[in-house]
């Protein structure tokens, strides 16, 4: 069976490789096998490969963490589902072995390839707007914007009534943007984000800041905060943001959220999200809900894949496809 592993921490394309392993051992007690049939590729798995994710299993690991398939044995046989596997074993072969409990049936008006977008960035950007108490009238500030959770907070954002200032790195980007429904983009290789978004909001700021980027970006989203503005840090794409004092935070009045969705959600609140899917097919179905899946690869050449996504210069969702 082919499988992408990487035995040692590294950069994706140094360290990944498609390997032909023995089948998975038969299926524990409330797990089933599933046919992939493609998977979508997420930063986390760059995390990953890299040895930085924080909860970090030891190598070998494969990667893919959300994906779509047929239940080949255990209870469901046959039906197609998505769902998200437990670290290590991750997607991106040909089979994965994953827990009955976290999957759910696939629409029957959602292909494979959009499907497979659709778990962790969606149900992330959902968590940050519903910890972040995101509604109608709020200033939404969404880092990464071209990103697939910039693009999924977004478009989720604009759903609740909010107004969405994005950034993002270049015109086609910020191009990007504006197509998922954000009301300002900010090129932050040609303005300083800081001044564009009190630009844009007459001097008020964010209510909201949705940060997937961290490093030195987390830090000025604090300037860019409204009274009692909330920033939601759901990532360190541009490496750990520096130490925050909390009286930074009391200063401005405001509240800062972690949200790691992959790594505790499906476990800790499956009720939630189960209604978090159910709520994200509806959205599909009326046409809000739009995976910007833009790039298609084998799983040869997901290891080059997940370096252009480390490097920054994809947009959108970048999917595997492994079956038909």
């Amino acid at each position: 069976m082919r499988r992408l592993v990487a035995y040692r921490d590294g950069e994706p394309q140094d360290v990944l490789t498609v390997a032909d392993v023995p089948d998975d051992p038969p299926p524990g007690p409330g797990e089933v096998v599933v046919a992939v049939e493609a998977v979508g590729l997420n930063f986390l798995d760059v995390m990953l490969c890299r040895g930085t994710y924080p909860v970090r299993p030891e190598p070998p690991v494969t990667p893919g963490v959300e994906f779509s398939g047929r239940v080949l044995t255990g209870p469901g046989a046959g039906r197609e589902v998505i769902g998200c596997p437990a670290l290590p074993h991750g997607a991106l072969g040909e089979t994965v072995t994953v827990d009955a409990g976290l999957l759910v049936p696939r629409p029957a008006g959602i292909d494979p390839v959009t499907a497979a977008a659709i778990p962790v960035t969606y149900q992330t950007a959902w968590f940050c707007l519903e910890r972040a108490g995101v509604s109608t009238g709020d200033t939404v500030l969404v880092h990464a914007g071209a990103g697939g959770v910039g693009v999924a907070a977004t478009q989720l954002a604009v759903a609740r009534g909010a107004r969405v200032i994005c950034t993002a790195g270049g015109p086609a980007k910020t191009a990007v943007c504006l197509a998922n429904g954000a009301d300002v983009a900010i090129d932050y290789h040609a303005a300083d984000f800081v001044r564009a978004v009190a630009d844009a909001t007459g001097g008020t700021g964010a209510d909201v800041v949705i940060d997937p980027v961290g490093g030195d970006v987390f830090t000025r989203s604090l300037d860019c905060l409204a009274f009692e503005g909330r920033i939601v840090a759901v990532g360190a794409a541009a490496g750990p943001p520096p130490a925050v004092d909390p009286m930074s935070l009391v200063a401005r009045n405001a509240t800062l959220v972690g949200v790691s969705w992959g790594s505790a959600y499906p476990w800790k609140r499956p009720a939630e999200v189960a209604a978090a899917y159910e709520a994200l097919f509806a959205l599909h179905a009326a046409g809000t809900v739009r995976p910007p899946v833009n790039r298609v690869e084998p799983l040869d050449r997901a290891p080059a894949a997940l370096a252009d996504l480390a490097a920054g210069s994809s947009t959108g969702k970048i999917v595997v496809q492994i079956g038909a």
